[in-house]
């Protein structure tokens, strides 16, 4: 199994907080626009626009790991993820017609999940830029004397309209959470968990956190 070692970057969220301590903003994004043209075109435009309801919330997570977190304001400076450098969401996502959530849930002693959840104006936008996203997390550079690094990139769900692909992490060859990747419909996401949790637990939070981002 490939082992990639990486230093943990700062992770903090690229978005605004909204509401009373509330983790999520909306934000439109103008950067650069991706290609992928053999990707399906369809429009994939939900109903509601993102909301809380979007991203992972303390209950799920628990339900899931059972590990108990709290939300709590992200930071605006958040990178892609620990894998990818200076790299941020935002300089992965098209270049028009995006609007941006995000959302942390902390636990005691350090560990954290953070999600960043996009609207694109397509499937096929918000399927080339998840692509895009774990081309970069499966080739980052190896640190020398890091302990820290993911393994191969595992295919939970894959169809036209949807991929739900997510990195094991390892500390010291002991799991430590991983890295998700997605796209359902319009939307892409990515979900950093750094938490003690099971590859299997990884898997399940990556569908539920898929199937919440539709909604």
């Amino acid at each position: 199994m490939k082992l990639t070692h990486a230093a943990i970057a700062v992770l903090t969220a690229v978005v605004t907080g909204v509401g009373g301590g509330a983790a999520a903003a909306q934000a439109t994004n103008d950067h650069r626009e991706t290609g992928a043209q053999s990707l399906p075109s369809t429009a994939q435009t939900p109903q509601d626009a993102l909301s809380e309801e979007n991203v992972i919330r303390e209950r799920l997570y628990f339900d899931v790991t059972g590990h108990s977190f709290t939300r709590v304001d992200p930071d605006q400076a958040q990178t892609l993820g620990p894998c990818t450098g200076e790299t941020t969401f935002t300089d992965v996502l098209p270049r028009r017609g995006v609007k941006r959530i995000g959302s942390k849930l902390v636990g005691v002693d350090g560990p954290y999940v953070v999600e960043q959840l996009a609207q694109t104006r397509s499937t096929r936008e918000a399927r080339a830029t998840a692509d895009e996203i774990v081309s970069l997390v499966n080739e980052c550079a190896a640190v020398a004397g890091g302990d820290f690094g993911y393994g191969d990139p595992v295919t939970v769900q894959s169809n036209s309209s949807r991929e739900v692909v997510y990195f094991p992490a390892y500390d010291s060859d002991a799991a430590a959470g991983g890295y998700v990747v997605f796209s359902v419909g319009a939307r892409v996401g990515v979900i950093d968990v750094a938490d003690d949790v099971s590859t299997a637990q990884v898997a399940h939070l990556a569908k539920e956190a898929a199937n919440v981002a539709g909604m």
